[in-house]
């Protein structure tokens, strides 16, 4: 008996055939030939390519090296599963809004129960509409399918770039080729050698002696395309909270003797965070002796970081200011917020773009190690003049002072009239002072310029300043 036309279950296939190359860049660059690679063993060969390398002839599976013989001018990218996973991420985020049942597969894209989602939308045909609609405004390039059964849309989106199916799958898959089948390289191998070059003729051949020479989990397979054998798929969760601890048997008295618990919970802090693309900026530590006494920390980084050496580093900078004073029986490590991991679309060409991520993370290290009071900073000074002195500020200090976005050149002289309209509103004890000598003609005086933000009676902001030699008051620009 079809289980899948009793259940009447429909699902929708959405296959990014080029999703190791979208991770990098959504716009597919179609002005050089690109190609993403991946080593396996002691084989480095392509897993995805854009239009302009497949038409000099590169094909997926190809060893790069035979790539870059074929075009001198490749752009070789290493494949990076984590950017990957966090394009499916936010595709699901999107895609909730159709049905909450979603099931993400690594280097495939997605599946979506949408059985309950049908009528809401007035019709198969019409939610496929909507779907298309959302991840064309993603930018993202993938196939739709929908049919009866999971395996039976995976199989047919891998062959058909819009497909609507919702009787009779068994028409569609019988006709089609193994290189769109879940099946291993090997078996595949194997079928062309015995002239089977599709689904139907393997399912025409005695069950019995199929499950004898290649396995239970072929017929298996089958049957669960087929609508034969029911398919059990983990559904898509929106990101939570992480926690996790770990507990001793004894006393641990000695940091030594704990540690490799902290370590085991950042090691399953890391595999959480990267299994959903994602990161986060604090953590939250309790160290237990029983009921007797805890200690509770807080580690923050400088940025969202996933990995347990970053975090391993940071809690042992923060150790050696707040040590633990007792002895462990539990640690508990708890996760309140976590961020999706947000990757900048990589230049194509240009890959050598500075940030300043490691400095801040540097400077967060410190501040950890050190204290934030053992840090200070360069202060820029207004005065100009070589008799001033440096100065230091500390380093959450932030250089608040506004530039206009409107420079008037030359500053315009303003009336008494004019001066009158935001007098009020200047605060003369806090001008910004600039004395500089060295561009005036000789004999002439040096310029002493105060500096101020106004506000008229409209509120409009100005930048004003006042030429203390003389007492006269000029506009240097407006604000917008």
């Amino acid at each position: 008996m079809n289980l899948a036309a009793v259940i009447a279950v429909l699902w929708l296939a959405l296959y990014l055939p080029a999703l190791p190359l979208q991770a990098f860049s959504r716009a597919l660059v179609e002005t050089a030939p690109v190609v993403v690679y991946e080593r396996e063993a002691a084989r480095t060969h392509i897993v995805a390519r854009n239009s302009m390398a497949a038409k000099i002839g590169i094909h997926n599976h190809i060893n790069l090296a035979t790539a870059h013989a074929m075009c001198d001018g490749l752009v070789a990218l290493p494949r990076e599963p984590l950017r990957e996973t966090a394009l499916l991420e936010q595709l699901a985020a999107h895609l909730a809004a159709y049905t909450p049942n979603i099931h993400l597969q690594s280097g495939f894209g997605a599946l979506l129960d949408i059985s309950a989602s049908i009528k809401l939308f007035n019709g198969a045909e019409a939610l496929l509409k909507h779907v298309q609609n959302t991840i064309t405004q993603l930018r993202i390039r993938a196939h739709t399918v929908i049919a009866p059964t999971a395996s039976g849309a995976r199989w047919l989106s891998r062959a058909h770039r819009q497909l609507l199916v919702e009787t009779h799958i068994d028409e569609w898959l019988d006709d089609l080729a193994f290189d769109c089948t879940d099946f291993s390289a090997q078996c595949i191998a194997d079928w062309h050698a015995l002239n089977l070059h599709h689904v139907g003729a393997l399912r025409k051949l005695p069950t019995s002696a199929l499950a004898k020479r290649f396995g239970v989990e072929t017929i298996n397979a089958l049957s669960r395309a087929y609508g034969e054998r029911n398919e059990v798929l983990a559904y898509w969760q929106p990101l939570t909270r992480f926690e996790d601890h770990v507990e001793f048997m004894d006393l641990a008295r000695e940091s030594t003797h704990w540690m490799p618990g902290v370590e085991q919970l950042l090691i399953s802090q890391e595999k959480f965070l990267q299994s959903r693309a994602a990161a986060t900026q604090h953590i939250e530590w309790l160290f237990r002796q029983g009921s007797i006494q805890h200690t509770a920390l807080s580690v923050d980084a400088a940025q969202p970081i996933y990995k347990a050496n970053d975090w391993l580093r940071l809690l042992n900078a923060r150790l050696e200011r707040n040590p633990i004073a007792h002895e462990v029986s539990r640690i508990e490590l708890t996760v309140e917020r976590i961020d999706s991991l947000r990757f900048v679309e990589t230049d194509l060409f240009e890959r050598h773009q500075e940030t300043d991520q490691d400095w801040k993370s540097l400077l967060h290290l410190l501040k950890l190690r050190m204290g934030s009071q053992s840090l200070s900073s360069p202060h820029h000074n207004s005065n100009a003049l070589p008799e001033s002195r440096a100065e230091f500020t500390s380093d959450t200090a932030r250089n608040n002072r506004l530039r206009p976005i409107w420079i008037i050149n030359p500053p315009r002289s303003l009336s008494k009239k004019e001066i009158d309209h935001f007098i009020d509103s200047v605060h003369l004890r806090n001008p910004e002072r600039i004395v500089e000598a060295w561009s005036q003609p000789d004999g002439q005086a040096e310029t002493q310029r105060d500096y101020y933000i106004a506000r008229t009676h409209d509120h409009r902001a100005l930048w004003v300043f006042r030429e203390r030699l003389r007492n006269d008051w000029y506009l240097q620009g407006i604000f917008a």
